[in-house]
This record gives structure tokens, sequence and C-alpha cells, in this order.
């Protein structure tokens, strides 16, 4: 079959592996200047493609009919080509849906802020609403009829108990930004961002460190994209494909980070890892001394502590980009949030908690070169690891039973 995606940019996407791994076909990628749009649809010369930003709504004029959903909703991201009649299709809005539902999020009777009043945003707001929920759209042009400007929302910020980001702020490569801030609503119980990639974006972290529920764009970018190809195909496809597609993504894109102590087991686990699966292992010390070109022992004492932690925290900024790696933190990498941030954009933060009677000092570390050092370091830092981390995992008995839960996340 002829298909692929449309869009401008497109160096972010997942398409092409997803859909690949659901139907095995060639998947296209067109990336297309405003300018080319017309003619490229006008010569249909595919059988079925998906439309990302910034189309969803400007390739309404050249179809020949569109579903009752994407009527409703105002936007299409899903074109057959039926013997030369092109027909519009919405599944954002299931993809939305259904990644809600599987993840326990309940919007009935809630107020939802929506950011954004695009193609992907219109889609979002009708899945609000089949469950049950009030969508507000925010909107900085303030265009659209019924939406409020992100000052009016965080005038009524009380009245939101939910948030979902549906503009491209914060997409890579522009991980660094975030579309609110976070700090100024009193009421929030959960943030959705439907951006895929990084997995987990700016917005979403800020979330994590509120202690709300939070949940990215990934899933719903597969369950759409079965939708999809269902319609591309025409017959129907089991949902179990949607969870092994997500399973086989994650499995390749995210990094295991592994923080805690130093003796906790970070090195040993990561090199064992390592073996099992052939992922590289990035030993963030490591490659501290070999751009030092000293110890960091003696970094500590020639420069003093704050400027080894700005080395630190310039290698996190640089593997920020980093995917399918296990990464082996330092002990002291949670005493600046930036750092986790930068470690969390595509990584799955897990806490190697070796007790305090199983570790051990050494003259190698110049903050825990003796036990009453240790001792006190751990106590300063549990509560840093335990907010940090998306999985505490207890290094209390035997490493292999440490390594058959962590083979579950890389």
């Amino acid at each position: 079959m002829r298909i692929g995606l449309i869009g401008y940019p497109l160096g972010h996407s997942w398409s092409k592996e997803i859909h690949g791994f659901l139907i095995h076909e060639d998947y296209q990628m067109w990336e297309l200047p405003e300018k080319e749009l017309e003619g490229f649809l006008m010569r249909r010369e595919f059988d079925g493609i998906n439309v990302t930003i910034p189309y969803k709504q400007k390739v309404m004029t050249y179809l020949d009919e569109l579903t009752p959903e994407a009527k409703a909703i105002g936007a299409v991201n899903c074109i057959l080509n039926q013997n030369g009649r092109l027909i519009g299709y919405n599944t954002d809005y299931l993809g939305f849906e259904r990644m809600l539902k599987k993840n326990g999020f309940d919007f009935n009777g809630k107020n939802v802020a929506v950011l954004g009043s695009g193609g992907a945003s219109k889609a979002v707001q009708y899945a609000i609403k089949e469950m049950g929920g009030n969508p507000q759209v925010i909107s900085r042009t303030k265009k659209v009829e019924g939406s409020i400007s992100y000052e009016e929302m965080y005038e009524k910020e009380a009245k939101f108990s939910c948030l979902v980001n549906a503009t491209p702020v914060g997409m890579y490569p522009n991980v660094e930004d975030s579309p609110v801030e976070l700090n100024k609503f009193s009421r929030l119980e959960s943030v959705v961002d439907i951006i895929a990639n990084p997995l987990r974006t700016s917005l979403l972290f800020d979330g994590k460190m509120m202690g709300l529920k939070t949940l990215g764009g990934l899933e719903m970018l597969v369950a759409q994209a079965l939708s999809a190809d269902e319609i591309f195909t025409g017959r129907t496809m089991d949902d179990a494909l949607i969870d092994a597609c997500l399973t086989c993504l994650l499995k390749q894109r995210r990094n295991l980070v592994l923080i805690g102590m130093p003796s906790s087991g970070k090195s040993t686990l990561s090199a064992l890892l390592s073996q099992k699966t052939g992922k590289e292992v990035i030993e963030m010390d490591q490659k501290i001394v070999e751009t030092i070109g000293m110890s960091i022992a003696e970094y500590f004492r020639l420069y003093g502590e704050n400027e080894f932690r700005n080395r630190e925290s310039e290698e996190a900024q640089a593997l920020r980009f980093e995917t399918g790696k296990i990464i082996s933190t330092g002990g002291g990498i949670i005493k600046r949030r930036e750092n986790l941030r930068n470690l969390a954009y595509n990584g799955y933060v897990v806490w190697i908690d070796r007790p305090l009677k199983y570790l051990f000092a050494s003259s190698d570390r110049p903050l825990s070169s003796d036990m009453d050092a240790v001792k006190k370091l751990y106590e300063e830092r549990r509560g840093l690891y335990a907010a940090d981390c998306d999985l505490h995992l207890a290094n209390d008995t035997d490493l292999d039973s440490c390594l058959r839960i962590l083979e579950d996340y890389v």
C-alpha cells in the first residue's frame, strides 16, 4: 500500500516505526511545506495518509467526504483514498480516550483546561466531552469562540482539576519549553501532555514534582495509529497490538536511569544489564573524569563541590537527547533538580536503594570517605531519591532479583 504521514516538520515523528510494527507496510514520511500541500492532495498518489501539525484542519478543504466524528471535531488526522474519493477521519480522539481510560483518568464532571485550539485540541475536547468532562480551551490568539486567554486561565485556576497540553510547546527539540507555570495552580489533580517525543515533557516533569498524576502522549499516538491502520487495511485489528507496540517502542527508545547512594550497586547492575541486553552503559562519573582529566576526589580538592556539580549538570544536559541507553549516575545527581529533568525527558528513573548497613565508605569518594559521612549523606538524600524516582527498587537481597525487575524496563 502507498501510505504515510504528511506534516511539517516531521523530524520528531515516531509514525514510521509504529505503522511498520502494526501492519508491516512501508510507511512513507512526506514532509510538505504548505505550498506543496494542495498539489500533493490533488494528485491523490496514495492509498491512505495520516495528517499531523499543521495540516489537520487545512486538509479538509480538499476532501470529498467527512465522517460524522471528523465533521463534529472539525479536524482530520487520517485520509482514505477510496477509488479516487478522499474521505477524512479523526482517530486522534479515539486514541486519547483509550489512553485515559486505560490509565485510570476520570474526567467525568470535571473542568479541564485544554491548552491550544488547533486540530489536536479539537479531538481532545471531543473526547473529554465523551467522557463527561467540561473542556475549556485556552488560546493565545483568542480567535476561537468560547476560548479564554492564558491570563484568564490563571485568574480562574482554582476551577480546573485537570490540564491537557494540546500544543506543540515542549516537543523535541525544544524540550526545555513548557506551555504553563504549573505552580500557579492550586487544585490540579492531573496533567496530560499529548506530545510523544520526548517521552516526558518539562510540563509532565513539573507535574510529577508537584505530586500530580501525569500521562504522556506515546500511547495515544499508538492507539490512534491502530485505528487508522484499520481504516487503511479494511480489517479489524487486535487491541493487544497497542500494548505490544508500546512496549517495543519503549524498549528501543527509553533510557534506564539509575540513581542512588555511592556503593548501592548502580554500576554493577548497569554492567550486568548491558551484558544481557547489549545496550550501552553511560557511567556519568566516568565521563566527567574523562572530561576533567583527573579523579573526582582531586577535582573536589582543587575546585570544590560546587564546581563539580556544575560539571555534573553539564553532563546531564548533554544526555537529554540520548535514547535506548543505561545511565548510571553519581550519588549526588539529585542535588540539582535540573539534572533529573534532563535525564527524565527520555528516561525511566530507578532508585537503587541499598540499606545503610550494606553501604561502604571509600577514599575515592570525597563526600563518603568514612561511615559517619555515608550515614549523613544517606539521611540527607533519601527524600530526594524518593521524590525523583519512577521506581523504588530495594537492593537488599541478591542482584539477580534486581536484574529480573530491571529487565522489564530495558
